[in-house]
């Protein structure tokens, strides 16, 4: 029987043996996981780079908007300031004092012996600060109280049978005058003089006087 001698055996030997090498096993395993890991490692880089470039895109948006935003709250409190403007000069119109009715509504009351020589209008305004309160309901804004004043010198020629107090009674009683002055005590006499010639007509005397008429305060804001 022929003896058979594999002079490679060795050399197969020893390439299974390097196939079989746990340690050549685990460095192609590992460089498949290094390699796995640079890949995910590049997805989040990629992944990043788009949320930061949404990031950039959401931010420049939100910018916009707050511009337009900022814009639009100028524009309202201009409105609102506008509208403001116009409610108050619409409520000074609608409750100012028409003088004309006034000067109208002197000359119906009055009458012989009565002569009015100068009719004078002190208008003014008082004005009470703001109160700022950390307590709710405690502020108050800025406000003024505008306060008007009629002052009519006028003769009485009559004075001895005190037409200047039938005067006053007239205007009292008239309907302008009811609607305008104020509800206590608004006309008061603040002045007379000593009877005095006329020195147009020295036979008729007469006593000078001075009614003031306080007209009702209205609130201004």
């Amino acid at each position: 029987m022929a003896i058979r001698i594999n002079l490679l055996a060795e050399e197969q030997y020893l390439a299974e043996m390097r196939r079989r090498d746990p340690v050549k096993r685990s460095a192609y395993l590992g460089g498949f996981f290094a390699l796995l890991a640079l890949c995910w490692w590049g997805w989040l880089l990629h992944s990043k780079s788009r949320a930061n470039e949404e990031l950039a895109n959401t931010n420049a948006a939100i910018t916009k908007i707050e511009k337009s935003a900022k814009e639009v709250a100028d524009h309202q409190k201009r409105t609102a300031g506008i509208e403001g403007n116009i409610h108050a000069l619409h409520r000074m119109g609608t409750n100012r004092v028409l003088w004309a009715g006034c000067l109208n509504a002197l000359q119906e009351v009055t009458r012989e012996p009565i002569q009015i020589t100068r009719v004078r209008v002190d208008q003014g305004f008082n004005v009470q600060a703001a109160v700022l309160s950390k307590e709710r309901g405690k502020s108050k804004p800025a406000s003024s109280t505008e306060v008007i004043r009629l002052t009519v010198t006028a003769r009485d020629y009559g004075a001895a049978d005190q037409n200047y107090i039938k005067f006053k009674e007239r205007v009292e009683a008239h309907p302008w005058f009811k609607h305008h002055l104020a509800k206590e005590n608004p006309i008061s006499f603040k002045g007379f003089t000593a009877p005095t010639p006329d020195k147009d007509d020295p036979s008729r005397v007469f006593v000078s006087f001075t009614m003031e008429c306080d007209f009702t305060e209205r609130l201004r804001n």
